[in-house]
């Protein structure tokens, strides 16, 4: 849960409450504005005013705050972001959206975190809910749904520059100006670029080839019409560029050791897409947004991808009786092409992907201000993996105004990727013994077609505002996940490489994996005084996968349990010292975890940390702000994760200083 304190009345209302402070509305949830207050799923939001006082340059530094959200730096730019479990590189059960529109890469099966799909500076609010959102967003929303909205142009009008430099070569430089056509039209033109230096290696004292380079551009026109309707359009462009090393060849000297290789990975995307809202004679309320991307992907000298994604999307909502009803419908069609070399291969280099979906849903009200039911269902259907079902129900009971229970049953699919029915891929070694040669393990699509991944489970909830200065939202869940991706051991075969007989061991992609998640979720806010707030969150989450009797299986189903944190925790304090300066502290921690290597033999535990970042701002007059901010500043060198799919090089994350400077003309 969170409160949209706005630290300028925090400093003028000596008497404000928690009360007021909860009605910020979230759309997420039913597609449709309601108070956060008053909602029947696990929610919290992220306001603009969270994102610049957290001091990140990086869109996924800020979703630390969020309870249930697991966040783990890979290396300067790459991060494994997941929501109740299963994180990886590509977290394959989180939708991840802006204004609606999903991010998602349908190639991959997740999100690209390393790619600033829209600059920071922009985002008005980050809607986060954990638990299943198939039955409004469609397939991939198992357990989460990250919704980032960008702000109105009316609501960025004259210019504005930040800057940022830090330690480790980090920096970032926005620029923004808007202003107005006339009265009803409004529009917007943005900018940032962001850098950083590679990463110390954790084997040695060495730099890794971890750099990062993105540039983002982005434009916003908005327009009010007659009737209370209104149309936006939007124009986004973007690349990014980050190197890596990959240990992938045997060396030739000692084949017990890999060779590491440099790569670079460049992305290129551009948005052009619009919105149309309004409102019929008969009382419906309606929307319709469209959109097409060019994007490219490309690991050098190993992999590229390029594609063009066309999506549509309506709803309508009727209100009538003790009934608010909500329906849509979309499509999304995705036409890529792709070429590989050295450890990837793909049996179909052309493909267009098409996604079709219908939903409904109905919120009634059974007791005016006490008791409400939501139920409804989503259908998708797609040329790559069939049909979908997405059933979900809850149930709402206000006792009084200041408390809520909730309850909420739902169903949700993850369709597989491109990537798993498609590509054959190098994914491990195993070095040679005295007996035996060198081992390769080589995944590849099996013999059956891959079947959608299922969750099924419940969640229960409770919201109360204790008192006009204290908040607390607790929720707690079990899901059970059915025909989950897993391998199994394959055919093998020998090859010789640089006069070395490798051996390679092929893992067949199946759905053989089954499991439980279960987990407890707690967010309390708390106004201490008029000036100075606090926000705990904490985080409780178990995989426990079902035993199998294939080895391979098993070691996957291990692996999934291994890499889960147990505990997560983040502790923000938010002090207004006067009306012209801020100091911010933030506490957070993570239980450790094991991350198994392809091979399923090699074991690197990344242990637990706690750390602490400060912020110190400063604003000179009412339109120049400098803020010195310091992260990680506790806690030992730390690694927070060993990257998936092919091993890459450990980096180290340490301590940094970030010098802001915001100027508002």
């Amino acid at each position: 849960m969170a409160f949209a304190w706005h630290p300028a009345h925090a400093v003028q209302d000596d008497d404000l409450s928690l009360e007021d402070l909860t009605k910020t509305e979230i759309s997420s949830v039913s597609r449709r504005n309601q108070s956060l207050s008053n909602v029947p799923a696990a929610a919290f939001v992220v306001t603009a005013e969270d994102i610049r006082r957290s001091g990140a340059l990086a869109l996924p530094d800020v979703l630390r705050m969020v309870p249930g959200i697991q966040v783990a730096q890979i290396d300067s730019g790459r991060y494994a972001v997941a929501a109740r479990g299963f994180n990886g590189r590509f977290a394959n059960k989180l939708q991840v959206l802006i204004d609606g529109r999903t991010i998602y890469h349908p190639f991959f099966s997740g999100t690209i975190w390393e790619y600033d799909p829209i600059p920071i500076e922009d985002i008005e609010r980050i809607e986060v809910i954990r638990g299943a959102g198939a039955a409004m967003w469609g397939v991939n929303a198992v357990n989460g749904v990250i919704n980032i909205i960008s702000r109105h142009s009316r609501t960025q009008s004259g210019g504005l520059v930040t800057g940022t430099l830090g330690t480790d070569g980090q920096g970032q430089l926005y620029s923004r100006a808007g202003g107005s056509l006339n009265a009803d039209t409004t529009w917007k033109l943005s900018a940032q670029g962001r850098h950083a230096e590679p990463s110390m290696q954790l084997a040695n004292d060495s730099y890794s080839e971890d750099s990062l380079t993105n540039a983002v551009v982005d434009f916003r026109l908005d327009r009010s019409l007659s009737g209370g309707s209104d149309l936006s359009f939007w124009a986004n462009a973007g690349n990014s560029s980050a190197g890596d090393r990959f240990p992938i060849t045997p060396n030739p000297l000692n084949p017990s050791v890999l060779t590491p290789v440099a790569l670079t990975q460049k992305i290129a995307n551009q948005t052009l897409g619009g919105r149309y809202r309004w409102l019929t004679e008969q009382g419906i309320e309606s929307s319709l947004q469209a959109s097409v991307a060019n994007s490219s992907l490309e690991l050098k000298d190993a992999f590229g991808v390029s594609s063009t994604q066309f999506d549509i999307d309506y709803q309508g909502r009727y209100a009538f009786a003790e009934h608010d009803l909500l329906w849509g419908a979309s499509h999304r069609t995705v036409s890529d092409e792709v070429w590989t070399r050295y450890v990837l291969e793909i049996s179909k280099t052309e493909f267009a992907q098409r996604t079709t979906g219908f939903f409904i849903h109905d919120n009634w009200t059974l007791i005016q201000e006490t008791l409400q039911l939501g139920f409804g269902a989503r259908w998708d259907q797609t040329n790559l993996g069939g049909n979908t079902f997405s059933p979900n129900a809850t149930l709402m009971w206000t006792p009084t105004r200041r408390d809520t229970l909730w309850a909420k049953y739902s169903k949700a699919p993850r369709m597989p990727a491109r990537a798993e029915f498609d590509v054959t891929m190098l994914t491990g070694y195993i070095p040679p013994t005295s007996v035996t040669p060198p081992v390769v393990l080589r995944a590849q699509p099996g013999a059956q077609p891959l079947r959608q991944e299922t969750m099924e489970g419940i969640e229960l909830g409770y919201r109360s505002q204790l008192t006009q200065q204290l908040g607390v939202d607790l929720s707690v869940y079990r899901y059970r996940y059915s025909d989950i991706v897993s391998s199994s051991a394959g055919s093998q075969f020998v090859q010789v490489l640089y006069t070395i007989p490798i051996a390679f061991q092929n893992l067949d992609r199946n759905n053989a994996g089954n499991g439980w998640l279960s987990g407890a979720e707690l967010s309390v806010d708390w106004l201490l005084a008029p000036t100075w707030r606090v926000q705990l969150s904490y985080a409780f989450t178990h995989v426990d996968m079902d035993d199998s009797a294939n080895p391979t299986t098993q070691a996957q189903g291990l692996k999934e349990e291994r890499t889960t944190a147990r505990h997560t925790g983040s502790l923000r304090s938010q002090w207004n010292v006067s009306s012209s300066q801020q100091f911010d502290a933030w506490i957070r921690g993570s239980s450790g975890i094991d991350r198994t290597l392809s091979p399923y033999t090699t074991t690197i535990r990344v242990p637990g940390y706690v750390t602490l970042d400060l912020r110190y701002a400063i604003k000179l007059n009412k339109d120049i702000e400098v803020a010195l901010s310091g992260r990680n500043l506790i806690g030992p060198r730390r690694i927070e994760y060993v990257t998936d799919y092919v091993p890459a090089t450990p980096v180290i994350i340490e301590p940094s200083l970030l010098l802001s400077a915001r100027w508002k003309f």
